[in-house]
């Protein structure tokens, strides 16, 4: 006959669980030593435990702190190995595990850290540097129209070329030149494509005048025909066509007029 080590009641050989309180039962070749909580403190010889690979392993490492060892009869479980080793297995498991977690984590916070770094690239690109960006030349055309007529110094500015060394002056010049002209529509007679050999030239005269290098990727000359109005010496509105024209420069993605070779419109 077993006792068990809960409740002290006998058991049969051939059971395994308790009738009375349901705990595993093991065969043992000595007395199993109850002791006291403050006991149960003290460092247990890691030798002198051993538990069975077996169901039971479980229930005798939650109750290892109840008493001194245990002998498993191999018959019932097939074998044991110390408690200290079983217990090296459960923790590095458990430590195997916390580490897949961490690294999970690890990849997730770093796809998360690339969407939004992407996102915030994409908005830069996209809407913060594309929002003053002039992207075709007649865009640039009526850009020009619109500052002419709100006399807006600002305006005219997106249109000058950054590489002068005071786009300003030239933006000032035009709409002093225009300060009484009122362009109510315009049309857009021909577009003349420039080749290389001609950009490349406009690039040189661009350079003399400027010392700055353009890098000019497309240029084209447009022939504007304005419909607007004026005054006239006595003051008076008079309306007034002209004809123009406008070479435009594509400088990285921006069109731009070339002042180089800008002509006012004989609208006046």
């Amino acid at each position: 006959m077993k006792t068990c080590h809960v409740c002290g009641c006998e058991v049969d050989d051939r059971e395994l669980v308790c009738p009375d309180c349901g705990a595993t039962v093991v065969k043992h070749s000595g007395s199993l030593s109850i002791k006291s909580a403050e006991e149960s403190k003290k460092k247990l010889n890691p030798m002198g435990m051993t538990v069975s690979t077996g169901s039971g392993l479980t229930d005798i490492l939650r109750n290892e702190s109840e008493f001194d060892s245990v002998d498993v009869d191999d018959d019932y479980f097939g074998g044991s190995i110390p408690l200290s080793m079983a217990k090296t297995v459960i923790e590095d498991d458990g430590k195997k595990k916390s580490d897949v977690g961490k690294v999970f984590a690890t990849v997730i916070k770093i796809i998360i850290f690339a969407a939004i770094a992407y996102g915030i690239y994409w908005f830069v690109v996209n809407v913060a540097l594309k929002r003053d960006t002039v992207e075709t030349h007649e865009e640039a055309i009526s850009i020009y129209v619109t500052a002419v007529n709100e006399a807006d110094e600002d305006m005219m500015l997106k249109i000058i070329p950054s590489y002068l060394n005071d786009p300003s002056a030239p933006a000032k010049n035009i709409l002093e030149e225009l300060k009484n002209v009122n362009i109510k529509r315009y049309d857009i007679i021909k577009v003349t494509d420039l080749n290389s050999s001609e950009i490349s030239a406009l690039q040189e005269k661009i350079k003399l005048a400027t010392t700055k290098t353009a890098n000019i990727k497309e240029a084209v000359v447009v022939k504007v025909r304005f419909y607007g109005t004026t005054l006239n010496a006595s003051g008076q509105t008079v309306e007034k066509n002209s004809e123009v024209d406008l070479t435009l420069i594509k400088v990285k993605d921006n069109w731009l007029i070339e002042t180089e070779s800008y002509e006012v419109p004989d609208i006046k």
